[in-house]
């Protein structure tokens, strides 16, 4: 059975509007916050301790209120010495140490010291109280390069 051209050409058209507007390929405004924005305005903090091998692990903490109440994800954003595209990770929100409090939500990586400058966050929020929204915290803004570590 042949399919006529008319039909063929409805079907791919209905296809490629479903596949672009799927919530995945959303547009979301993206901007940057300073370490006394994200305080102050979002609650957010930003840590680091010693993690043996694996070098520094520096995690975001926050409570899911406000802008954060719909937290959808975070991502690990690093760049090479040249400023281009190194890699990226997806976050899961994880406890960081046994006394965390049960409304903190964290999320958390782990790189060589000497890297951190070269990292930052993006934390993305859909359909939160600012609209679709993400914002990139670097990790050079909030953490002291020369000695990151705020916590033993």
């Amino acid at each position: 059975m042949k399919i006529p051209p008319r039909v063929s050409t409805a079907v791919f058209s209905i296809s490629v509007l479903t596949l672009i507007s799927s919530p995945c390929f959303a547009l979301i405004s993206v901007g940057q916050l300073t370490k006394e924005t994200a305080k102050e305005k979002y609650g957010i903090t930003m840590h680091a301790r010693k993690n043996g091998d694996a070098g520094v692990k520096v995690w975001l903490a926050f409570k899911k209120e406000g802008w954060l109440e719909n937290f959808s994800y975070a991502k690990l954003r690093m760049v090479d010495a040249q400023g281009k595209h190194r890699l990226s990770a997806t976050l899961r929100p994880n406890r960081v140490h046994f006394q965390q409090p049960e409304d903190v939500t964290t999320v958390a990586f782990s790189a060589d010291a000497d890297e951190l400058s070269r990292c930052k966050f993006l934390v993305v929020c859909y359909g939160s109280n600012e609209g679709d929204v993400g914002y990139y915290l670097n990790v050079k803004d909030f953490l002291d390069m020369e000695n990151p570590v705020t916590e033993d």
